[in-house]
């Protein structure tokens, strides 16, 4: 409109030049009254995160195990606003981008730092700390005096931000979501609570009343102590390390099954309170005391990213009856197939109980 007006009135006051400016003016003006609006990037259309479920167990790490964790603060994801060109005299583009921040609890007790970080499957943080998406990232120790960390304490105020002393988080500041459909990820830690393996009696001592002693060799390369109670604990180790107890001065002390064999002699069978002989040994197969023809552990394999391994072994050539073990533990391939050897064999000898009458001096 502007164009037609001008051109009219350029050429009723300075003939054909007149109107090629007045032209030119009309132009600019109805580019500026008419201009199609600028275009919208995609948006998210709800920006709250999902809430994580109350109640949820936070386990004991030791050694060196990959978790999912538990996310424990997370206020809302925060959009992000910017406009580009798409050239002079086009109509300019908003695009919206996403970060999120968020804390994440890892271990209920202390840890020592954390390795690796993958996202959706994929690596998001390197082996040696290096990020393939730009975020923050702190990591609280779970240390008993840690202090609160800076981002809580500035959204929800000094004294009404939680410390989460003794349990080991980390924390995701302004983690951009982009690579991730604008969501945050599925994410899981590579946690390194002791940078060597754990012996078995050191999990069982961390875990158990000071009243119960263990003396277990085995390593474990890692383990996730998860369960109500100490003996909820000790009956999952159990089924990868099988162990018995006995009492000792007022405590009871855990000790690994072995399967070698001590030396009686003959002359020694049949000892017996007085002059008559008792009998020298007698066997007694348990009722229902099937052992399994295969039995199966199921690990975290540390030389496949902690990706679950299973190992096998049979008992002659018949697998009807097959035993599946989960061992919330890391152990190499090598490692879980001994133990699953060694639980088979102490099963298959548990079928049968043998009794036998010694002198005092084998006590």
């Amino acid at each position: 409109m502007a164009t037609l007006i001008l051109t009219a009135a350029g050429n009723y006051l300075g003939g054909p030049i007149g109107a090629a400016i007045g032209s030119i003016i009309g132009q600019k003006i109805d580019q500026r009254l008419f201009a199609p609006k600028g275009r919208e990037g995609p948006r998210l259309g709800d920006l709250a995160v999902q809430s994580s479920t109350y109640g949820a167990q936070i386990p004991k790490l030791f050694g060196r195990m990959r978790v999912a964790g538990t996310v424990i603060w997370a206020p809302d994801i925060t959009e992000h606003r910017a406009s580009q060109s798409s050239g002079k005299g086009q109509p300019k583009t908003a695009n919206y981008s996403y970060t999120a921040s968020f804390a994440v609890a890892l271990s209920a007790r202390t840890i020592g730092r954390i390795g690796r970080i993958w996202a959706d499957g994929k690596l998001l943080r390197g082996a040696e700390g290096d990020f393939k998406v730009e975020t923050g990232f702190r990591v609280h120790f779970g240390t008993e005096d840690q202090g609160i960390d800076p981002l809580i304490g500035a959204v929800e105020g000094a004294g009404a931000a939680p410390a989460y002393r003794g349990m080991a988080y980390a924390m995701f500041e302004n983690l951009q979501l982009g690579a991730y459909g604008n969501r945050i990820p599925s994410l899981s830690f590579e946690v390194i609570a002791d940078e060597a393996d754990v012996r078995l009696d050191a999990v069982i001592r961390a875990i158990a009343p000071a009243q119960v002693l263990a003396d277990c060799p085995t390593l474990l390369a890692g383990f996730a102590a998860s369960g109500d109670t100490a003996r909820a604990v000790l009956d999952v180790l159990a089924e990868g390390v099988p162990f018995y107890a006995t009492e000792v001065d007022g405590a009871l002390v855990l000790r690994e099954v072995t399967l070698d064999a001590g030396e009686v002699s003959a002359a020694s069978l049949g000892a017996e309170a007085g002059e008559a002989g008792g009998p020298r040994l007698t066997r007694t197969r348990k009722a229902g005391a099937e052992a399994p023809t295969a039995l199966s552990i199921r690990h975290y394999d540390p030389a496949r990213d902690y990706q679950p391994g299973v190992q096998r072994v049979w008992r002659g050539v018949d697998a009807r009856r097959e035993l599946t073990l989960e061992l919330p533990a890391s152990l190499s391939a090598t490692a879980a197939l001994a133990l699953a050897e060694r639980q088979m064999a102490t099963l298959s000898a548990g079928r049968v109980q043998a009794e036998i009458s010694l002198p005092w001096r084998y006590l």
